[in-house]
């Protein structure tokens, strides 16, 4: 279903007949920005000359199509994984998350990329207190006329799929790397993640019966892959509003619920991400919260050339 509006063409750098690196190099012809490609799926020895060589394959891959600007990491789609971790290498990272050693910034840099722009990834100590202005903010929200906060139904996935859809493009057309999102993909985007996720921990808001916001946390923690670690992690991915509903307290009561649920099922770490720099309400919000902190940045890249 992707395909259906996405070219790629991947790449393998070899030295003395031994793979040493991989990319791939993508077009969404969804993405608004014309003339721009993506570059994903970026690995590399540190190989200057074998990274320079794959990124000077998908430049001219894209140019040999009329595109004259790459940016990335980005798996074919802003909808997949994204970003090279520049701060915060250390520690725990959550399933689906970018990691690289921390040479990948100068093999990409070496070539003359600079920056587009920086993600950030917030922690939250769900052991302190929720803000009180937020609480009340979100305590009034609560009592709006017709207002449902629902756990998706993971059995109706056609329908599911066309709540996500409606939800991102009417709310996320301004945030930096909105690609639209059809129907079918929503519905492939909750087919991969369900066997993974908790679904108290997705919650759809409705007024009047109709989809108004989405808050969305992706409940694999560290104990399902490294049982020796004790707390338990969540990362809260996505929280999106459409434009006639917002300050009125739905984005607070959505978070307030999901905290709740959270930590009712013994989670103890949120982790906020990825948010855009350039995302002025989400990280006003985020930095309003109490024990919250900065703990990691991604960065797109870019280039332009001729």
């Amino acid at each position: 279903m992707l395909f259906q509006a996405v070219d790629a063409q991947p790449f393998l750098a070899f030295r003395n007949g031994r793979p040493v690196g991989r990319i791939a190099v993508a077009i969404n012809y969804h993405y608004s920005s014309k003339g721009t490609g993506f570059f994903g799926y970026f690995e590399c020895l540190n190989d200057p000359k074998a990274a320079a060589a794959m990124f000077q394959a998908a430049t001219q891959w894209l140019s040999d199509r009329g595109f004259n600007r790459m940016i990335g990491p980005i798996d074919l789609t802003p909808h997949e994984r994204l970003g090279l971790l520049t701060k915060g290498f250390t520690g725990f990272h959550l399933p689906g998350m970018p990691y690289n050693p921390p040479y990948y910034l100068n093999l990409i840099e070496q070539f003359g990329m600079n920056n587009e722009v920086d993600l950030f990834a917030y922690k939250y100590d769900l052991g302190n207190p929720f803000p009180d202005r937020l609480v009340r903010v979100a305590n009034r929200a609560v009592l709006t006329k017709n207002l449902l906060l629902r756990k998706i139904n993971f059995n109706d996935l056609v329908n599911e799929g066309e709540v996500f859809s409606k939800i991102h493009n009417g709310s996320m057309d301004t945030v930096w790397g909105f690609v639209p999102l059809t129907p079918g993909e929503g519905s492939a985007i909750w087919r991969k993640i369900k066997y993974f996720c908790d679904p108290s921990l997705i919650i759809i808001a409705e007024i009047d019966g109709k989809p108004a916001g989405l808050c969305l946390i992706i409940s694999s923690t560290p104990k399902t892959f490294f049982p020796n670690i004790n707390k338990l992690m969540a990362r809260l991915a996505v929280l999106a509003v459409l434009p006639q509903y917002r300050f009125k307290g739905l984005e607070a009561a959505m978070i307030l619920e999901c905290v709740k649920r959270a930590r009712n099922r013994g989670i103890s770490t949120l982790e906020l991400s990825q948010i855009a720099e350039n995302n002025s309400m989400m990280n006003r919000i985020v930095q309003s919260m109490s024990g919250i902190r900065r703990d990691r940045i991604y960065r797109i890249y870019k280039l332009d050339f001729f």
